[in-house]
């Protein structure tokens, strides 16, 4: 038998190396091409064009909202008569501002941002580093990124916001509203994270692209150029739009700046890593960041996947605020000119001439004509519009998740005060469901915002979480020794309390627990007080809603109550030993005569103020 060969060897070895060396090949050339500008130009310009016409589109929906009309103007290009006008019926901004209320509520009314809950020791008090946190972040001004995102979100579909380092912050920390026509991604992106690029626009003008030459080592050449291509151009004086390019190399953020306007041939500033200053906590060496810092908040959530695809107010309210405003103003015009008078002559003058107008007479008190006139007006429009006004309102209402109001608005008589408690249950539940992708879009936004501010503390750059321990005390020699006991010296010290700081938390929205589960809480309780106040529970259960209606003045609330039996007490004793006192001096009229004059007095002022409290505590009792 012919002997067989074997070997280690696969079949095709060479193949595959070939194959996978050419892969990373392509891998390597097309992360070359997010870092070169020649490379990279083409697909940021292609970027830049693919949001172009979305840009347009959040003009138009931002005017929709606004309706800014110029009645006089229409008039004079003949598109309204000079006894019309226009009166608009903001329906998308009337919606908008109905939702914020509760989106705000959740944000402020909790004594803090967020809640912290140790993944190394489940027992950990974090109260301590939830306040601290709180007052850290919360910095003048720091509600502004939030409405604003929010108000974006509620009118386009979807808004945003970027965190940044801010040596100007207590804690080094702050947002940015980016706004939504100028954060621009691929259109087809499901998760802005997995985006191979991310470009947020900017407006500045000349002045501050040469402070960004001395500030954030912007080239000055590219600047020079752009200045030259502008000078003899009416744009000199105008602000100039410049990107700021992040993207991703070896799992690592890079960031860039750039401009597509004539003259500019490369970055205004290079590739480089993004650096938020982030270490790791258990060691505290540098480490580079690896997500882009922007955070999108959604309107509402669908199944459908794309980013782009969320819809805002303004897309589902636009055709009722148009029918609104037709038919409000239409019935405003009818009853002007239904308030006009207008008159014919009584009787044909036989020439059988067609209809004109005459000219004008205007109508005087006291006047007598030498002829018979009939005098009359349009019809009045009918009422019945009013009501359909009513039921868009209604309807509206109902639709924005508003009942509520819709059990307000609606025209009659069979309002009650259990279907406005239903529909005023029911709202908050909508809100509740509502307020889930803003609590989404919150607790990313503070996790990431906790990466940098724990960095900032355990690099010892801000004070944070401080504690005082005692610390060896040194000296040219090494650590001073105390000569009468043998140990070493040591001293007190402020420092930020490191072993708290560097743990891994879990950190969610504090509103889902201060305001959504609390003001749940309240109205359970509310509803089950006529049963409980009839119960031995009534004192423990009122002090419990108290603490949790009145967070900040409760528990002085409390106390007071909890002081009450005693005063109810010592006012039962006073009156019962006046009683008594009473009696004795009418059995006893030697009693007061035995006193001196002024203790008489005394003695019956006293006794006349006990009968008072009992009299005052019997129908209380």
């Amino acid at each position: 038998m012919a002997k067989i060969e074997t070997t280690n060897e696969l079949p095709g070895t060479d193949v595959l190396e070939s194959q996978i060396i050419a892969q990373q090949q392509e891998q390597q050339e097309a992360q070359d091409e997010l870092l070169d500008y020649k490379k990279a130009k083409i697909h940021l310009q292609r970027l830049v064009k693919d949001w172009l016409n979305e840009r347009q589109e959040t003009l138009l929906r931002r005017a929709e909202r606004e309706v800014n009309i110029d009645v006089e103007a229409l008039r004079q290009k003949g598109k309204l008569d000079d006894d019309e006008t226009l009166i608009p019926v903001r329906v998308i901004d009337t919606n908008i501002q109905r939702e914020q209320p509760a989106y705000i509520n959740y944000l402020k009314n909790s004594r803090r941002l967020v809640t912290f809950n140790s993944l190394e020791n489940s027992q950990q008090d974090t109260q301590t580093l939830e306040l601290e946190f709180t007052r850290g972040m919360t910095y003048m001004g720091w509600e502004t990124p939030h409405f604003k995102t929010l108000d974006g979100a509620q009118t386009h579909g979807w808004d945003s916001v970027e965190v940044v380092l801010d040596y100007s912050k207590p804690l080094h920390v702050a947002l940015e509203s980016v706004g939504h026509d100028n954060l621009f991604f691929p259109r087809s992106s499901i998760d802005i994270q997995f985006a191979a690029r991310v470009i947020r626009r900017y407006e500045v003008t000349l002045l501050q692209l040469d402070k960004f030459v001395a500030t954030h080592g912007f080239a000055q050449e590219q600047i020079q150029k752009l200045k030259d291509a502008r000078e003899d151009s009416q744009k000199a004086m105008e602000t100039v739009e410049v990107y700021k390019h992040m993207c991703k190399k070896d799992g690592t953020v890079y960031v860039s700046w750039f401009c597509l306007e004539n003259g500019v041939e490369d970055w205004l500033k290079a590739p480089v890593p993004l650096d938020l200053e982030l270490v790791d906590p258990k060691t505290g060496v540098p480490k580079p960041t690896t997500i882009y810092p922007y955070f999108i908040l959604p309107y509402r959530e669908s199944e459908r996947p794309h980013i782009v695809d969320h819809k805002g107010r303004v897309y589902y309210d636009r055709n009722k605020q148009e029918a609104q405003t037709a038919i409000l103003s239409g019935f405003v015009n009818g009853l002007t000119r239904a308030a006009n008078i207008y008159a014919s002559p009584k009787n044909e003058d036989g020439t059988g001439a067609s209809l004109k107008e005459l000219d004008g007479i205007a109508l005087v008190g006291g006047r007598i004509f030498n002829k018979p006139i009939d005098f009359w007006s349009t019809p009045y429009p009918d009422p019945g519009v009013l009501r359909a006004l009513q039921y868009f309102d209604v309807a509206n209402s109902q639709e924005t998740n508003q009942p509520t109001f819709a059990v307000n608005n609606r025209e009659d008589s069979r309002k009650t005060a259990t279907e406005m408690n239903i529909a005023q249950q029911q709202q908050q539940l909508l809100n509740s469901v509502q307020l889930t992708m803003f609590s989404k879009y919150v607790r990313e936004v503070y996790t990431f915002c906790w990466l940098l501010v724990q960095s900032q503390a355990l690099a010892g750059k801000i004070s944070f979480l401080l504690t005082t321990v005692n610390e060896p005390v040194f000296g040219p020699l090494g650590p001073v020794v105390d000569p009468m006991t043998g140990q070493p010296l040591t001293q007190p010290v402020t420092k930020n309390n490191t072993a708290i700081i560097s743990q891994a938390y879990d950190i969610r929205a504090a509103g889902d627990v201060d305001v959504i589960q609390r003001q749940e809480k309240i109205n359970q309780m509310m509803q089950d007080w006529p049963v409980i106040s009839q119960t031995p529970l009534r004192d423990k259960f009122l002090q419990d809603l108290i603490r949790l209606k009145y967070p900040d003045v409760g528990e002085q609330y409390v106390t007071l109550l909890a002081q009450q039996p005693q005063m109810d007490a010592m006012k039962g004793i006073i009156g019962r030993l006046a009683t008594i006192m009473q009696g004795a001096m009418q059995q006893n009229p030697e009693m007061m005569t035995s006193l001196p004059p002024e203790q008489q007095a005394d003695v019956g002022n006293l006794v006349q103020q006990g009968i008072a409290m009992v009299q005052q505590q019997t129908p209380q009792q």
